[in-house]
């Protein structure tokens, strides 16, 4: 018994059904799953009558075509594969198009056939910027404008704002504690705070005009700009050491005083902060462990050592 192989031209199959038949069977695809036998009897003598055979062959074709037919083409290979785009035109079946494909076919055609054209450039619609003429002059003649070089830099003058900005708010806080002072067992809130803040022991009782101001300085971040101390000499001597130690008076400054009117940093008795400087020479204070309160004050020269200047702008 012979097999049938697959066969795609009627011609070839024809040859091939014929020759199956004269031997004695015939099997079609197995991806068609169908099967046909000739009746060829194994005892018959000479095989199958010639006309019997034609039908047989012409049959098994009629099947092949409709197998055919009911099969799934593959496409060309040059055939692209494409998807409608998202406006859902201009797509065809096994296509695929990216979004908004339509639209640039759509321009593509107008400009093809003439029916879009771009606008020309006139003399004089498109200008480049002149080059920075020497001195920060602003380029001329339609030009494209260029900022006038800035009278001081930038960051000096955001610097600037900071400063004064802190400056009102370590004013305001200081204020803002006038009129409160020591415990009736002659304690204060800034010694016992300064206390806990320096892991010590001892100053809750202690002079704290500049425990104070310590407080006031940590209260806005600037403990490396003011200072964290409770002996006003050493305090001091801090500012001098960082070349901000002089007596010339500025809102915001710290200000030592020594009551015997030495200039001596060693001999300073207390200490206060500038609020304002006055026309006449004196300066305006608030201090604490005044009469065992927070208080503001008018001072003269004679009394103060010097300021320190605390950074304020950095």
């Amino acid at each position: 018994m012979s097999a049938l192989s697959r066969v795609f031209y009627r011609g070839t199959l024809s040859a091939g059904l014929a020759f199956t038949a004269l031997t004695g069977f015939a099997a079609l695809p197995a991806e068609a799953a169908v099967a046909a036998a000739l009746p060829v009897a194994d005892d018959q003598q000479g095989g199958a009558p010639f006309a019997e055979m034609q039908s047989r062959i012409a049959e098994i074709e009629s099947r092949i075509e409709t197998l055919q037919r009911r099969t799934p083409q593959e496409p060309p290979a040059e055939t692209a594969l494409r998807t409608p785009d998202s406006t859902g035109t201009g797509a065809q079946a096994g296509e695929l198009r990216l979004p908004g494909q339509a639209a640039l076919d759509e321009v593509q055609a107008q400009l093809e056939g003439g029916g879009l054209r771009l606008p020309e450039l006139q003399s004089g619609d498109l200008r480049l910027p002149e080059p920075l003429q020497p001195g920060g002059a602003r380029a001329q003649a339609g030009g494209l404008p260029l900022p006038e070089a800035a009278p001081q830099d930038a960051r000096t003058q955001a610097a600037g704002g900071t400063a004064a900005a802190r400056v009102r708010q370590v004013v305001t806080t200081a204020l803002g504690k006038v009129g409160e002072g020591e415990r009736k067992d002659g304690t204060t809130f800034y010694g016992a705070w300064y206390d806990d803040y320096t892991d010590q022991k001892g100053f809750a009782g202690a002079a704290w005009c500049d425990m104070f101001l310590s407080w006031v300085a940590v209260q806005h971040g600037l403990e490396k700009q003011m200072g964290v101390f409770a002996y006003t000499p050493w305090h001091a001597e801090w500012f001098k050491k960082q070349g901000r130690f002089d007596r010339k008076p500025q809102a915001g400054d710290l200000v030592f005083f020594d009551w015997a009117g030495s200039r001596s940093i060693s001999a300073i008795d207390h200490i206060g902060l500038v609020t304002g400087v006055n026309p006449d020479g004196s300066v305006s204070t608030v201090e604490g462990n005044i009469s065992d309160k927070v208080v503001t004050r008018t001072r003269t020269m004679d009394t103060i050592v010097g300021f320190g200047h605390p950074a304020y702008g950095g």
